[in-house]
């Protein structure tokens, strides 16, 4: 009896497997998809197509497909009348925006994704600097699909990483809520490579302004509670100590109508150029590195009022403590306001040769 079901365990299995192939060969699968400004208030729309080499599941090219116009649902239907296969859009994971395009404004773009129920509101979003057709054009992953490749490469640098994200239904959060604005993913090519360079700032749905790799993981201390980055202290002597966040926490407190920020960090020395550090030094450094973040956290908290952005959301805090909030006053008040910012830094393990 035993022998029977799991024979036709088995065959039930097959069967499944040689029916999801046979899906596969009938549709395109695309996962990822960029939007470019073009002239005349167009916009240009690339999906890579990924295909597979009969006998050969390693290999793995992207065909291109790309079309200029008005409407994304005008576009799409010109695609697919080149293909000899039906689209296929509920594996899209990846949407990428040229930088002229995000400072035009997603909306309309967004608005499409969200009213569509196939796609996922976990995809990842990104602003590619230049052209984002030109990301999918080059030849920066050999053994993985383009969109697949570029997934990983942002959920390694943001969900896992120092960097901070956000998925699309966070962006529609961030959109729509009050006293907080969206932010995405920078992407770049750097010496024929694709990497997570920065942040964008958006203003509304308007990319407005970025921020550079660094800046983006000093932006991401003030956002949440993490355990990633490596931050470089300068001593006296010229050398730098490579310091590793091994757990930090970010707490906001309503201060005279304002927002007071309170950062604490756990560290340990990851590098010292060969120096032995007495406990004496080691007390200095934790001094030195809390002034370093307070003086670079309240620089990059005047960008974000400068721009009059608000990806922290202190707003939409302040909006929490106050049932009199009002948007309108508070954005008034925003690009002069003193935000203070108190941190605290342990360095708690210095290695077995210091």
């Amino acid at each position: 009896m035993k022998r029977t079901a799991c024979v036709m365990l088995t065959i039930c299995l097959l069967g499944t497997a040689c029916v999801k192939q046979q899906i596969l060969d009938r549709v395109n699968l695309f996962i990822v998809a960029s939007y470019d400004k073009i002239a005349n208030d167009q916009i240009e729309i690339t999906l890579a197509v990924p295909k597979f080499q009969a006998g050969k599941p390693e290999t793995v090219t992207d065909e291109l497909y790309s079309k200029t116009g008005r409407t994304n649902s005008g576009i799409r239907e010109f695609m697919s009348s080149q293909m000899d296969k039906p689209l296929q859009t509920g594996k899209l994971s990846v949407v990428l925006f040229g930088s002229d395009k995000a400072s035009g404004g997603v909306a309309k773009e967004l608005d499409v994704l969200l009213r569509n129920a196939v796609f996922s509101h976990r995809m990842s979003l990104a602003v590619v600097d230049g052209n984002a057709k030109n990301v999918l054009e080059r030849n920066f992953s050999k053994k993985q699909e383009k969109g697949m490749f570029i997934d990983h490469l942002l959920d390694s640098n943001t969900r896992k990483g120092a960097l901070p994200s956000q998925n699309l239904h966070e962006f529609e959060y961030s959109l729509l809520g009050e006293g907080l604005d969206p932010y995405l993913p920078l992407l770049q090519i750097q010496h024929d490579r694709l990497v997570v360079s920065g942040t964008a700032l958006f203003k509304n749905d308007k990319y407005v302004a970025s921020l550079d790799f660094s800046r983006s993981k000093l932006m991401k201390l003030l956002l949440q509670d993490m355990n990633q980055g490596i931050f470089d202290v300068r001593l006296d002597s010229g050398a730098f100590v490579a310091i590793e966040n091994v757990g930090s926490s970010v707490k906001y407190r309503m201060k005279n109508d304002a927002v007071a920020i309170g950062l604490s960090m756990n560290g340990k020395i990851r590098e010292a150029d060969g120096y032995r550090i007495s406990d004496k030094d080691l007390r200095n450094l934790n001094k030195r590195f809390e002034r370093q973040l307070v003086q670079a956290e309240s620089e990059l908290v005047k960008t974000f009022q400068k721009h009059g952005v608000d990806p922290l959301g202190l707003g939409d805090f302040a909006r929490s403590r106050n049932k009199n909030w009002n948007e309108a006053d508070w954005m008034r008040n925003y690009p002069t306001m003193d935000v203070s910012l108190d941190v605290d830094v342990n360095i708690k393990e210095t290695g077995t040769r210091l």
